[in-house]
């Protein structure tokens, strides 16, 4: 598992969405995003998932106080989604604002079990918030390919 500046630091296949789950020990989302003293990092396709980093927070207290949040989103940034145990209103918004899709989940749910259940999607139907997030991320990725042709001089 390596240490990365920022989740956009990793190097991934296109064909992965990077997710972040909130969590004390990387076994389940039990982490409030703002006080979340923790983030385990996967990379996760429809067929395989990868623990590729994780990155440690100090504690910190359910106070309202939003300069907590820009070590956490400075770190995210780069993520597709994140998974936590509940999120304010301001920190979706800033997420949002990075690309990042935040999704609340109650009781603690398995990170296995929430792998899975993302990989089911993409193998299957996809729930409408995956389908525009795979449809963004894929129009992010032609355009980085044109830029990349046109830097190159490519001219068809």
């Amino acid at each position: 598992m390596d240490t990365l500046g920022c989740v956009a630091d990793a190097q991934i296949d296109d064909a992965c969405l990077l997710v972040a789950f909130a969590s004390m020990d990387g076994d389940m989302v039990d982490q409030h995003f703002g006080s979340a003293q923790a983030f385990y990092l996967y990379a996760i396709s429809s067929d395989a998932a990868n623990l590729l980093a994780s990155q440690s927070f100090g504690v910190e207290k359910k106070d309202g106080n939003e300069d907590k949040l820009k070590p956490k989103l400075a770190w995210l940034a780069g993520a597709d989604i994140v998974y936590c145990g509940s999120i304010g209103g301001s920190a979706t918004r800033q997420l949002l604002a990075l690309g990042v899709h935040p999704l609340k989940v109650k009781g603690g749910p398995d990170v296995k079990e929430l792998i899975e259940e993302l990989q089911l999607q993409l193998n299957g139907d996809k729930e409408a918030w995956l389908e525009k997030l795979l449809q963004r991320k894929s129009r992010a990725s032609d355009e980085d390919r044109f830029a990349a042709m046109d830097d190159e001089g490519w001219d068809g």
